[in-house]
């Protein structure tokens, strides 16, 4: 579709040959921008792992390396949480009482730029929940509204069940992605978020 978007990968996760021919695939796009999503994905311990902030940092810093991300600041999104550290976008997501804050600081002082979303896919049952018309709705109301971190702009989570090709949810994201254009939105990097210097 040649829409711009920026892929959270988890570093651990590309251990095969065929998911480092993915990121060999991703970093050789010029429509995908690879971005840092933690070494582990917390294990999906989440409170466990937000009670070590240092042993975050590492594990980012480790994933860093293992998906060859040079951009500085480095984009970053946390495990399970909504989390900003952009600029003077400092927003904890409220989950588990903002437990995530502290690695978010840490983070962001190690020189990495968090960002969360606006607006969630959501999966229930490896499947993503809605149509594309919904979906597509949904963000105009969001962004009509103002409920976003920066206006004139909707951050979109999608999860990897959209990239399915044996499935019919790679066309709900394909069909999403002709819906938004037609209605005059574009596509964009994560840093392009916020002019992000380029590295």
């Amino acid at each position: 579709k040649r829409a711009k978007g920026t892929v959270f990968l988890v570093g651990d996760h590309v251990s095969s040959d065929w998911r480092r021919s993915v990121l060999n695939d991703a970093h050789s796009s010029e429509y995908v921008q690879v971005a840092n999503h933690s070494s582990t994905h917390a294990n999906r311990r989440y409170a466990d792992y937000y009670s070590n902030p240092a042993t975050v940092v590492e594990g980012f810093q480790r994933a860093t390396r293992t998906l060859r991300i040079e951009r500085r600041p480095v984009p970053a999104r946390l495990p399970g949480r909504n989390t900003w550290r952009v600029g003077n976008i400092v927003h904890n997501d409220p989950t588990n009482r903002g437990d995530s804050g502290a690695a978010a600081d840490r983070l962001a002082a190690a020189g990495y730029r968090i960002y969360g979303w606006d607006v969630e896919w959501q999966v229930s049952g490896g499947r993503p929940q809605g149509t594309a018309e919904q979906m597509a709705q949904r963000i105009d109301r969001v962004a009509a509204g103002g409920n976003v971190k920066k206006a004139g702009h909707v951050v979109l989570l999608t999860h990897d069940v959209m990239f399915r090709a044996s499935n019919h949810d790679r066309s709900k994201l394909e069909r999403l992605i002709d819906l938004l254009r037609t209605a005059g939105h574009s596509f964009a990097f994560i840093t392009d978020f916020d002019g992000a210097a380029a590295g």
